[in-house]
């Protein structure tokens, strides 16, 4: 028997699993972390990727938009950068009043003042207007026709009104748009009702009761038509410069990307693929993941992102033990009442009508309890997990002990321990 400890809350669970059981443990490869954070942001805007260096884009004078990502995203800790961005603008020129910020609510509720200091950090907050995004308000809202795809084009005023529009962010995995960050700080970030809504559709095939288009999942960007018509908006709207981080497992800056929206955020989706996509040769019987601990397993709509990654790491039928402490509950009001359907022709037919982001992470999870065995282990009421069609255990000995008696009776078991940040890529 060999001893594992996953991390769960501000805690860690421990257990011991037969070795001969055990074909791999999904972990990051490593990178050094940035030592001076300044330095190699700089040195990414000055050699950027597909266009000019900043300083001959951006005139003296001109009015600046950045866009920033919200609450939801402080693991980008833009507040540890976007300061010296706002030098950078300043030492060529522009001015602390011809500079502001837009944060890119997308359809989430408005942010509160200590949110937005928390954002762009205490000494932007000081100095910079900042201003949430509001994708309700048609009043604030230009239109621009329809994309290729028929999304209706509806971007936020003071994007389109400025001389010059800086995207920062930072680039994950994605469970329906392929990666985060790029043009995502454009639709959804800044971008309409309509529009977000038509586009997150696109992660259905069209017609009743087709279910879920395959292609627009984690790690894919040809032929994902959610992702292609974000890419296809943003370079209409045509936003002047980027900048994104990568984070390594532990919230560490690993590396910046500057320069076109699209082609620096390609460069960064690839140091992503070599850090986080981890290749398996076969897939398990049992895969046993945490979400990464807190804050990253807060709640259950957090978690989602993990129980979609162990999807690929496993067989159809298989089981995924998934170690999620919830300390504040789902994380959506709305999350549970998705599961009034008890179809997912019905639910699916229910987002058609009306996207929701955690209406779709609601479908996710119950697609999932379909094709796999969900065992949860968290501080959720025993209801609630098994409405959700999870089996509730206390204890990882207890789920793995479940998870044997639902399996082969010489199960292959992968460890995820870093669930919310690997992807298992199977070799073809």
């Amino acid at each position: 028997m060999e001893k594992f400890e996953f991390k769960y809350g501000k805690t860690k669970l421990h257990v011991e699993i037969e070795e001969r059981h055990i074909i791999d443990t999904l972990i990051p490869d490593a990178a050094a972390p940035i030592k001076d954070i300044e330095k190699e942001m700089l040195k990414a805007v000055e050699n950027p990727k597909g266009a000019l260096p900043l300083k001959d884009i951006v005139q003296k004078g001109e009015r600046v938009a950045i866009i920033v990502s919200d609450i939801t995203r402080l693991w980008i800790k833009t507040d540890a950068f976007l300061e010296y961005i706002i030098d950078y603008l300043n030492g060529i020129g522009v001015a602390d009043d011809s500079i502001e910020i837009i944060i890119a609510l997308g359809t989430h509720r408005p942010s509160g003042e200590d949110e937005k200091k928390a954002i762009v950090g205490a000494g932007v907050y000081n100095r910079i207007k900042v201003y949430d995004h509001d994708c309700f308000d048609r009043k604030e809202l230009y239109y621009l026709g329809l994309s290729s795809f028929d999304t209706p084009i509806y971007i936020n005023k003071r994007v389109m009104e400025a001389d010059r529009v800086i995207l920062t962010g930072g680039i994950v995995f994605h469970l329906f748009a392929g990666f985060g960050g790029g043009a995502k700080s454009m639709v959804p970030g800044v971008a309409g009702l309509d529009t977000i809504q038509h586009n997150h559709r696109l992660t259905f095939n069209k017609g009743e009761s087709t279910g879920l288009n395959l292609n627009a999942s984690a790690n894919r960007i040809q032929g994902n038509p959610m992702r292609e018509d974000i890419t296809e908006i943003c370079r209409k709207v045509n936003p002047d410069f980027l900048i994104n981080a990568v984070l390594d497992e532990k919230g560490d800056f690993v590396k910046f990307v500057a320069g076109d929206f699209e082609e620096a955020w390609l460069d960064g989706c690839e140091f992503i693929r070599s850090m986080y996509g981890i290749n398996i040769e076969s897939e398990a019987d049992i895969i046993v993941a945490s979400a990464g601990g807190y804050p990253k397993d807060i709640n259950l709509y957090q978690s989602v992102k993990t129980m979609d990654n162990c999807l690929y790491g496993g067989k159809k039928d298989s089981v995924i033990i998934l170690a999620s402490e919830c300390v504040e509950g789902l994380g959506a009001e709305e999350f549970l009442q998705w599961f009034q359907y008890k179809t997912l022709a019905e639910m699916e037919g229910a987002l058609k009508k009306n996207f929701t982001v955690p209406g779709y992470a609601a479908y996710k999870t119950a697609y999932a309890g379909i094709y796999r065995k969900l065992i949860l282990i968290s501080s959720l009421q025993r209801e609630v997990v098994e409405k959700l069609g999870f089996i509730p255990a206390a204890t990882l000995e207890e789920a793995l002990k479940l998870a044997y008696s639902l399996s082969p009776s010489e199960p292959k078991i992968r460890l995820m321990p870093y669930g919310g940040n690997t992807l298992p890529i199977i070799n073809k």
